[in-house]
């Protein structure tokens, strides 16, 4: 017999060299990567509160929302209540979804920016569909006419804006080869993001609105100066951060 035949290649104690150097090669990995995610995460909460638009959408936004929740909770609550709470909340994480991705610079930025951003639409829409089902429950059970007054048609453009927009993020994202491709699905973001300013703008004007209903100047007593006040100083901070060139808009030359 050879020397060495049937003696094993490497030693138990070669094994457990081999299994150590991966198992420090392994965590190695898990800490670049976890450092990696860590920084990224950190780059788009800077975006939220960081810089002086940021500063500026934030203080109005977040004014906003506890103006409306004040009024909301100085009164009884009954079923209606549901219908500004959930419009309010829906708004503000609406806010939250377009603050946290501008802008988004590198591919890491984007891919996780692009999914916070979806859970954030995804809520607002659960919640635009709570409160406009609460309304139109309630205008049955009292008989109510529907779409009376300009605060409710504009209500109504407005939801099926935002529940267009964010079935198209979704699947652009998510779902991209139903377009026929990736970068078709890619050449529709442009469209996403003019409808998803629209939308958002729509919101704030239809909030603005809430102040001219019946029932606001009978129990809620929100003004609309200080509404619209409120909508202008979010919308300035928004307006500044906006980047055109993201929009890729292109136009023929006659």
């Amino acid at each position: 017999m050879p020397s060495g035949e049937g003696q094993p290649l490497l030693t138990q104690s070669d094994l457990q060299n081999v299994r150590g150097v991966m198992d420090s090669s392994d965590r190695q990995s898990l800490r670049s990567m976890n450092s990696e995610t860590s920084y990224v995460a950190n780059e788009l909460r800077k975006n939220l509160y960081s810089t002086r638009s940021s500063i500026i959408a934030q203080v109005g936004a977040i004014s906003l929302f506890l103006y409306i929740f004040y009024h909301i909770m100085a009164n009884d609550i009954i079923f209606f209540t549901g219908h500004p709470a959930l419009n309010n909340f829906a708004i503000f994480a609406l806010t939250q979804s377009i603050i946290l991705v501008q802008p988004t610079s590198t591919a890491a930025e984007k891919q996780l920016g692009a999914t916070v951003h979806g859970i954030f639409n995804v809520i607002a829409g659960i919640a635009f569909f709570g409160a406009s089902s609460i309304i139109f429950l309630n205008k049955a059970a009292h008989q109510g006419i529907h779409f009376k007054s300009v605060h409710a048609r504009l209500g109504l453009v407005t939801y099926i804006l935002l529940f267009a927009n964010v079935l198209l993020g979704i699947t652009q994202y998510w779902t991209p080869y139903i377009y026929g491709s990736v970068s078709r699905a890619k050449s529709l973001y442009k469209f996403h993001r003019v409808i998803g300013y629209v939308s958002l703008a729509f919101s704030f004007i239809t909030t603005a609105l809430s102040t001219t209903t019946d029932y606001n100047r009978n129990i809620f007593g929100m003004k609309f100066i200080v509404l619209f006040g409120l909508v202008i100083v979010t919308s300035i901070g928004l307006a500044i951060r906006i980047r055109p060139q993201k929009f890729h808009f292109k136009f023929r030359r006659s």
